[in-house]
């Protein structure tokens, strides 16, 4: 910051000597040069009227000679001694004009603020990272994950040969959802190291998450095969699987990962859960024929909303003309924005009661960090406009409401 405002006064400097210059020597030096020019006219005119007088063309040279001298002393400028040297009076104006626009300008809209925000962020790097990534402090926020990654990527940029630091980073994308940092971080990370296994898991949730689906899945399904107990790159495939909504394929993933983990895992739990709502899904589109109208729904968030991890996503229908009470509803673990999913009455909360019975529904989407749809602490809503169920739509919700 201090070599910025060093070069800022440089440059402030320069533009004020080019208005100083030509107010304190521009008039001077005009006098001077035309009173050059009448002297070299009449020395010119002098050897002119004495060759004419050694030619005997003139009667009287000395009368001619005096007449020519008269003539350069009423050409020749008088400049008042004091007009020499101008006062400050004329140019200090101009001066502190150029001062004020150049500061106070960049001040509103100049990039002061963000500058100062990244210098705090980057001082902050040991603090942020001890909060986040040992303490897991609850109270930070989404800004302060993104002030940490900041921080990362100014030290990287130093620091480029930093395995962990690029790997750190590109997992810290992901939990932002944030695919094309955390593709390009992680491809930094697995150059600068020959344990490419470590970094493979993560990038290839990262490809899925930019739309590289066949190439995520070759290589979580190689990383299986080096490892056949890697929770993590299972965790990864059934995702991938639920994204497609392909519940069958999920279910069979999870239970693959169950019959991998012990019940005493604090994942164990969530995994089970996982499996019972692939089922659910599963048992409900064989049994409830898909009529009514269906919504492709795509899911975004505003910067707004603050971090949560483990934060679950609820997309639900609920009638227009009143009611909370969801007509449809999917849950998505673990979302990544943005996202599109489809409702329609297979979704249904109860078989006879759904979308096909209501004239008009209002779509809602619904982050929740407890897990739990109806806590509404510390959650975050969206909601479309109201939509009529004899058609269907495609329509965009963005989560940006505080509840």
């Amino acid at each position: 910051m201090t070599l910025f405002w060093i070069f800022s006064a440089l440059l402030t400097a320069i533009l004020v000597l080019v208005i100083i210059l030509p107010l304190t020597r521009g008039r001077a030096e005009s006098s001077h040069s035309r009173n050059e020019l009448n002297t070299q006219l009449y020395r010119q005119r002098l050897q002119e009227l004495e060759l004419d007088s050694e030619q005997g063309l003139l009667e009287d040279s000395e009368a001619a000679e005096r007449e020519l001298q008269k003539s350069l002393l009423d050409d020749m400028v008088q400049e008042p001694r004091l007009n020499t040297r101008k006062s400050p009076a004329l140019w200090l104006p101009a001066v502190l004009v150029v001062i004020a626009v150049s500061y106070v300008g960049y001040w509103q809209v100049g990039a002061h603020r963000e500058v100062a925000q990244w210098q705090d962020a980057s001082g902050r790097l040991a603090e942020l990272s001890r909060r986040i990534l040992v303490e897991q402090d609850e109270s930070m926020t989404e800004q302060d994950v993104r002030e940490l990654m900041l921080a990362l990527r100014t030290r990287l940029h130093q620091d480029g040969d930093d395995f962990r630091g690029w790997l750190l980073l590109g997992r810290l994308a992901l939990e932002m959802r944030d695919g094309e940092t955390a593709k390009e971080s992680l491809e930094k990370a697995m150059n600068l190291t020959a344990d490419v296994q470590a970094v493979v898991v993560p990038y290839a949730e990262a490809l899925a998450m930019t739309g590289e689906t066949l190439r995520a899945e070759g290589l979580i399904e190689n990383a299986l095969v080096q490892d056949p107990d890697n929770l993590e790159a299972w965790s990864v495939f059934a995702f991938m699987a639920l994204q497609q909504d392909d519940f069958a394929t999920a279910a069979e993933r999870w239970r693959e990962m169950l019959t991998r983990m012990s019940p005493d895992n604090p994942r164990y739990g969530m995994i089970e859960r996982s499996v019972a709502f692939a089922e659910q899904r599963l048992a409900a589109a064989d049994t409830v024929p898909v009529t009514g109208p269906r919504y492709e729904v795509e899911v975004n968030t505003s910067s707004s909303v603050p971090y949560h991890p483990g934060s679950v996503l609820f997309v639900f229908a609920v009638d227009a003309a009143g009611g909370e009470m969801p007509l449809v509803a999917r849950r998505i673990e673990q979302p990544a924005f943005p996202l599109t999913i489809t409702l329609s009455n297979a979704d249904a909360m109860v078989a006879d009661n759904n979308m096909s019975s209501r004239a008009d529904v209002i779509i809602k989407a619904r982050i929740a960090p407890s897990g739990n749809v109806a806590d509404v602490t510390h959650a975050w809503e969206g909601r479309s406009g109201v939509l009529s169920t004899d058609e269907d739509r495609r329509i965009s919700v963005v989560i940006d409401t505080p509840l």
